[in-house]
C-alpha cells in the first residue's frame, strides 16, 4: 500500500542478512506494522480466577497494543475529535513516535528470519508504541 511503500522499499534496499528470495514475496504488503513487548524476560502480571500469573507471547503484546490506541481514541474523544479509524497510515505518517527497534532477528529457531533495523523493518514493523509521543499528536 502507499502508505508503508517508501519505508518497505527503504528496508529491502539493503536488506540485511535476508532470506532468499524464494522464501518470501517482495511485492506484497510488508508486515507486520508496530510490535510489542511480549513479556518473555518479565512476564504481564494479570488476575484471572483469583491468582495472579504471568502472560507472555502475542496473548499479552496485542492486548498491550490495542490497550495504548484504545487510550489514545479516549484523549480524542474527550477533545471531541473522532476516533482514529485505520490505523496504518497513522502509523507510517507518525513512526518517530514509535521506539524503533534496531536489534534482533524474528528468526526464532529457524535457519532464516529478517534482521530489525533503523525504520521500519519484517521483524518489528516502526517499533513499539510511546504513549506519550503518540498522546502529543492528539
Amino acid at each position: 500500500p502507499d502508505y508503508q511503500s517508501d519505508a518497505v522499499a527503504a528496508y529491502q534496499k539493503d536488506c540485511p542478512s535476508c532470506p532468499p528470495q524464494k522464501l518470501w514475496n517482495a511485492t506484497g504488503r510488508g508486515y507486520p506494522d508496530i510490535s510489542a513487548l511480549g513479556g518473555q524476560v518479565n512476564p504481564y502480571c494479570v488476575h484471572a480466577q483469583g491468582a495472579f500469573n504471568g502472560v507472555a507471547g502475542t496473548s499479552a503484546a496485542t492486548p498491550v497494543a490495542a490497550a495504548v490506541f484504545a487510550k489514545l481514541n479516549d484523549l480524542r474523544l474527550a477533545k471531541g475529535k473522532p476516533a482514529l479509524g485505520f490505523l496504518n497510515p497513522f502509523i507510517y505518517q507518525n513512526a518517530a513516535a514509535f521506539n524503533d527497534v534496531t536489534t534482533g532477528c524474528n528468526k526464532a529457531n529457524g535457519k532464516y528470519g529478517f534482521t530489525a533495523s533503523t525504520g521500519w523493518d519484517p521483524a518489528t514493523g516502526v517499533g513499539t508504541p510511546n504513549f506519550a509521543a503518540l498522546a502529543k499528536l492528539m
